[in-house]
């Protein structure tokens, strides 16, 4: 028998407004049955494991040891970083190349690292 992920889980102060970034991320909504004033809360993208938001007291101090790495569906990896920016992503790090390899760290708005990588497209390219 072998495991498989239920959760890709997020410590924040606030579940359902890091919800709100995230639901947009990736284009699935908040899982209705949740509100606002809920300490934890959960996006249910088909296919694919949950994302789930609690509530904790302390502020992120120390890097991330697993993060979420992140690919564009439909437009290539700068244009998703500047929509991941204008939804309130800061970058935290970029490894961009001259060349076009590379990627971007970024935060979301409670701090946790993420990774933004190249599509599918620039890859074959």
């Amino acid at each position: 028998m072998v495991s498989f992920i239920r959760n890709v889980s997020f410590d924040c102060p606030d579940p359902y407004a890091l919800a709100q970034f995230w639901s947009e991320v990736v284009g699935h909504p908040v899982d209705p049955d949740f509100v606002p004033s809920d300490t934890e809360v959960v996006i249910e993208p088909p296919g694919g494991p949950r994302l789930f938001f609690q509530a904790v007291p302390e502020d992120k101090t120390v890097k991330n040891r697993v993060h979420v790495c992140l690919q564009p569906g439909d437009r290539d990896r700068d244009a998703e970083v500047d929509r991941l920016l204008a939804l309130g992503a800061k970058v935290l790090d970029d490894h961009r190349t001259s060349g076009g390899d590379g990627w971007v760290v970024l935060l979301d708005p409670a701090g946790n690292e993420f990774c933004m990588t190249r599509s599918a497209a620039e890859r074959q390219s």
